[in-house]
């Protein structure tokens, strides 16, 4: 247990919630996750019992993460964890591969996985039905469904909310989340039998942050249009990126450019800011974008870095691949850190950033085996210094769970 912390409020005060809905699920409902007005999602813990506290306590992502690097590792890499394969890869079914965020690998596994009869279903996330840019998670049986779920949600959400409810089924499952979420699920599964029983499968997309709503209201708010008046809307998709649009109800379509969406002043959490793996470590399989320099060039037809991590990983991609629902070509891991520079960056900092939070006077949290030590010695003793003092002066103006400027991970 960490000790450090005494009370799911006093995470969220200090900034280390990351909104996944966990404590909802352990607390049977009496914790539920409401929206602030920043436009960030946070737990409301007013009738929280001290037993659940403590069991939340014990396995929250938010202060609670052990990476892979505690047991030797096959192919350790300290950016990207251990790397059984890398790869580069694509859906192989035509419409997957044009309509998911990018090259619709994490769909056409999900779609693997169900089609073989290796899961009964998929937890994941997908648009509410109540709220064009809010999402709900989802139990995905029917592989004609996963479209609907195949696209990026830039918005805060509590996909673990329903795990226990996954677990409750009896059923084996895929978990197809962002990298804090599978931390949460890892968590879980040291406590919980049924999680380590049931749960076939884990994937992750790399996570640049979770943004607040603000700055897609004001993405619409400039073309004239509430988000709350849309019928329909997409961050990215149909193509690579695809344009960020919003549907009204008598169907018109109003919609910009993806790299417009992300000029304006996103506002994300303070957790983002010092996090220990936004890349997927622990996930049997994580995917993400593999643009030259860190940023699209313009449309391509979709692709994804694909990093398999455990012997599962290796498994789901060497079968996926054998039958047909995945195309891949080799990928140097030099590649992935160019196409992924923020993430290397977040990597090689997350350490120097943790410990002037702690030093700032907030609780230390249990971020164990990501390579702290290795990561940190790539950095200039400037640099230390300067991530440093960056980090106290935000910690100094009172930046903790309220929304804050996503500056990338300067």
């Amino acid at each position: 247990m960490n000790h450090e912390f005494h009370s799911v409020q006093q995470i969220v005060e200090q900034g280390y919630c990351v909104s996944c809905g966990l404590c909802e699920a352990l607390s049977e409902g009496a914790v539920p996750m409401q929206f602030l007005t920043s436009g960030q999602l946070r737990p409301n813990p007013a009738q929280i019992t001290p037993e659940v506290e403590a069991q939340i306590l014990e396995i929250c992502p938010g202060i609670n993460v052990t990476g892979p690097f505690e047991v030797p590792l096959q192919n350790p890499d300290p950016i990207w964890g251990d790397l059984r394969d890398v790869v580069m890869g694509w859906a192989s079914d035509a419409e997957t591969r044009f309509r998911s965020s990018a090259g619709g690998v994490m769909t056409a596994l999900n779609r693997f996985a169900l089609e073989t009869s290796r899961a009964d279903f998929i937890l994941q996330v997908a648009a509410s039905p109540d709220d064009v840019i809010g999402s709900d998670p989802v139990f995905i049986r029917n592989p004609e469904d996963l479209l609907t779920g195949s696209q990026s949600r830039y918005a805060p959400t509590a996909p673990l909310s329903a795990i226990l409810k996954a677990l409750e089924t009896s059923e084996r499952f895929v978990v197809s989340l962002k990298p804090c979420d599978i931390a949460g699920v890892r968590n879980l599964q040291k406590t919980d039998p049924r999680a380590r029983d049931q749960i076939a499968f884990t994937q992750a997309m790399f996570c640049g942050t979770t943004p607040s709503r603000s700055e897609t209201d004001t993405f619409f708010e400039r073309r004239g249009v509430r988000t709350q008046d849309l019928a329909a809307m997409q961050w990215r998709g149909d193509g690579c990126p695809g344009v960020t649009k919003g549907t009204l109800p008598n169907g018109l379509v109003v919609d910009g450019s993806y790299s417009e969406l992300w000029t304006g002043s996103w506002q994300t959490q303070f957790r983002c800011k010092i996090c220990p793996d936004a890349v997927g470590l622990q996930a049997d399989i994580a995917t993400g974008d593999i643009w030259a320099g860190g940023m699209p060039k313009g449309e391509t037809p979709g692709e994804n870095a694909i990093l398999a991590h455990t012997d599962i990983g290796q498994q789901f991609l060497y079968e996926a691949v054998r039958l047909g629902y995945l195309e891949t070509t080799p990928l140097t891991v030099a590649a992935v850190s160019d196409s992924q520079p923020h993430h290397v960056a977040l990597r090689q900092s997350f350490a120097t950033r943790v410990a002037a939070t702690t030093e700032a006077g907030r609780g230390a949290p249990a971020y164990q085996a990501l390579a702290a030590e290795a990561l940190t010695a790539q950095l200039s003793e400037d640099k230390i210094a300067t991530t440093r003092q960056g980090t106290l002066s935000r910690v100094a103006a009172g930046q903790g769970d309220e929304s804050v400027e996503f500056d990338g991970f300067d």
